[in-house]
């Protein structure tokens, strides 16, 4: 019996594309890689279709990518264009489109075509398709849309309209957005626990974006006027912070390790204390936000600090250490409280935790989609 198909469109890379070309988000592409991989598992085929996203020229290459950078375990046909500022997302729609259609004109038929994120090279290029081939359902998946509340959703409904379904990772955006085929798919593990131990130190871990909107800057300053000479701070991530840059060079407790191996992370992780999670409160992507760390954090069952937000499913809240505000005194509070919770508290946290793995493993997130593809 044939393999059911879906057509993907957007890169999957590996480490080393992951290094080399920084406005690819890494946790983008562990998103995409362990969906796709769980789909692989479910005897579904995957096609995908892979723009790279690059540095505009000069500073990036004029027809950026390497099919090197993309990960091999996945059918993934590279979508060059022309990197030119203002004319780049019009090339990538031009090629992207172009590829699908040789496709499709050869008799291949996927059971959907899905996009990771409906931004505009996507939408135009899919909407142009399903003018084509509208037997073949457009579905796109949602994660940091612009906030849909500046035009109470226009823009994603008028770019969208040929789309027959929506996934949304985010809460709030899969209860509020004002379409009638939709599904909420926020995150997923892979359903292997990773071994942790108890290490001598007492070391909070920050895994993620270094940009403020993150928050990161709120808890550099809580890292300022903490007390505990004992602790220690792990920073992880692409790129840099000019604020963390210098809180490194003057405090022993902090440290920078950039972006590394998902090996070498995991080890830190197993021996973490805790980890933090931070957000600026009045931010406007709040409302569009996924637990994509937050779930990354929660399979190694230890307490995670930080805010509730509205794109982030209720069912997450009890996890969480969460500071009185987001004032740099209260997040020194909610450390303090952190490294002083007892063996019992610390088990309660890793039953919780167990609780959501149980729901959110790759593999049935996987089977949520399929359903809901073959009843669009």
């Amino acid at each position: 019996m044939k393999k059911p198909l879906i057509f993907w469109c957007g890169s999957i890379l590996n480490y080393e594309g992951l290094k080399h070309y920084v406005g690819e988000s890494a946790a983008a592409t562990q998103w995409s890689y362990g969906l796709l991989s769980a789909l692989s598992a479910n005897n579904v085929a995957i096609k995908t279709y892979a723009p790279i996203w690059d540095s505009a020229f000069p500073k990036g290459k004029l027809f950026p990518g390497k099919s090197t950078y993309l990960e091999q375990r996945f059918d993934q046909t590279l979508v060059r264009y022309l990197n030119l500022p203002w004319i780049r997302p019009k090339s990538i729609a031009f090629s992207l489109e172009k590829v699908i259609e040789d496709e499709l004109r050869k008799g291949t038929r996927p059971i959907a075509i899905l996009n990771y994120n409906p931004l505009s090279y996507y939408t135009e290029a899919l909407d142009k398709i399903s003018r084509k081939y509208p037997d073949i359902p457009w579905v796109n998946i949602v994660l940091d849309l612009s906030d849909p509340t500046v035009d109470n959703w226009a823009t994603f409904l008028q770019t969208t309209q040929r789309s027959k379904g929506s996934v949304f990772l985010s809460w709030w955006g899969y209860c509020n957005a004002p379409v009638e085929n939709k599904l909420h798919l926020d995150a997923g593990w892979s359903g292997t626990l990773p071994t942790t131990t108890k290490a001598p130190e007492k070391v909070f871990i920050y895994a993620g974006k270094l940009e403020e909107y993150g928050g990161i800057n709120q808890l550099i300053e809580a890292i300022k006027i903490m007390p505990d000479k004992d602790v220690y701070f792990d920073f992880y991530g692409k790129r840099s912070n000019s604020a963390l840059d210098k809180l490194v060079a003057i405090d022993s407790r902090v440290r920078f390790h950039g972006f590394v191996p998902d090996e070498q992370l995991n080890e830190a992780c197993s021996k973490a204390t805790a980890f933090l999670n931070p957000r600026e409160l009045g931010h406007t992507t709040n409302n569009m936000i996924f637990p994509s760390k937050l779930l990354f954090y929660i399979k190694y069952r230890k307490p995670i600090i930080g805010p509730t937000m509205p794109g982030i499913s209720p069912e997450y809240n009890s996890l969480l250490v969460q500071p009185s505000d987001s004032s740099p005194e209260s997040w020194v509070t909610a450390m303090q409280k952190t490294v002083q919770l007892t063996d019992k508290e610390t088990q309660k946290i890793a039953v919780d935790c167990d609780k959501i793995l149980q729901k959110k493993t790759w593999d049935s997130q996987a089977t949520s989609l399929i359903k809901f593809l073959e009843a669009l």
